[in-house]
């Protein structure tokens, strides 16, 4: 147990270390992509003057306000089919597999494909979701089509299908913890009382894991939001998200558009994870333990 009170100066000094890290590689970053998303006029200089003209031309934009609302609805379809898969693999793994080996396992091959570079994962979709790949190999054979489905690759399913793959882990992860985390006699003393399985399930697994689920959803939302190398390589040059905005503007010289739109992100991002903690206080997690 440690000997260092928390309102020491020890305290501070240890803290020190990783705070001038932080602020030097997130917060000044963000405040210099702030600054220049608000700089005006033709040149692009630290003269420039502060106007938030930039923000006023991209919400006039109705594409713009197209993309985002799209990319906000992605995010959400992302989250509801990884949260429920995340959660049934969570679930199966620590309550229905019984023997710690094959529980060891079954984890392993999850967590194994996630060691890789997440661009890697998303181009491997490439040879599945094709004309010719092997989902459609797949459906001619078993007779469900008598043609290759176009619609897999370069299409928002596809994209869908390749991040549901991607960050489905994540949402199972956090669940994991927590199931691990309730004890069993709860569940044993509630069915001894009777109680039906979708009542124990109801009325003590799922409050008890609520955490993990939010934890879970909050780390796909924050991935899938940032997420522009599945989109661009399954998705092609049809389909784009707001971070693949980013990238365009950046790639077009357009710094301060491409400013704008990463501090929307930013925004965006930090709105999804001040409603999730309104859902769970996250921060207070293991603190009872």
């Amino acid at each position: 147990m440690s000997t260092i009170r928390v309102r020491s100066s020890a305290s501070y000094w240890l803290a020190l270390p990783a705070t001038v890290w932080m602020l030097v590689v997130v917060v000044v970053p963000i405040v210099l992509l702030a600054w220049v998303s608000l700089w005006g006029g033709r040149s692009l200089s630290p003269t420039s003057p502060l106007t938030f003209d930039n923000y006023a031309k991209f919400f006039a934009n109705k594409t713009y306000i197209d993309l985002a609302l799209s990319t906000i609805g992605h995010v959400l379809l992302l989250m509801g089919l990884t949260g429920l898969l995340g959660y049934c693999i969570a679930y199966f793994l620590v309550m229905k597999v019984r023997s710690p080996i094959w529980r060891l396992v079954l984890f392993l091959a999850f967590v194994v494909p996630f060691w890789t570079s997440t661009l890697i994962r998303a181009i491997a979709w490439v040879p599945f979701l094709g004309v010719n790949g092997v989902i459609n190999r797949i459906l001619l054979a078993l007779g469900a089509t008598h043609a290759p489905i176009e619609a897999f690759l370069y299409s928002r399913t596809g994209i869908t299908m390749a991040q549901v793959s991607l960050y489905t882990m994540m949402a199972a992860g956090p669940v994991v913890y927590m199931l691990n985390a309730i004890a069993p006699q709860l569940r044993e003393a509630a069915m001894t009382l009777k109680a039906p399985p979708f009542v124990v399930f109801r009325r003590i697994v799922l409050p008890l894991t609520l955490p993990g689920i939010v934890i879970g959803q909050v780390l796909v939302f924050l991935n899938v939001m940032s997420d522009f190398a599945t989109v661009a390589t399954v998705g092609g040059n049809k389909h784009a998200l707001l971070s693949n905005l980013v990238l365009l503007f950046y790639e077009g010289s357009q710094i301060r558009a491409a400013s704008v739109v990463a501090v929307l992100l930013m925004l965006c991002m930090l709105v999804g994870v001040v409603a999730a903690m309104r859902v769970v206080d996250i921060r207070r997690l293991g603190t009872d333990r």
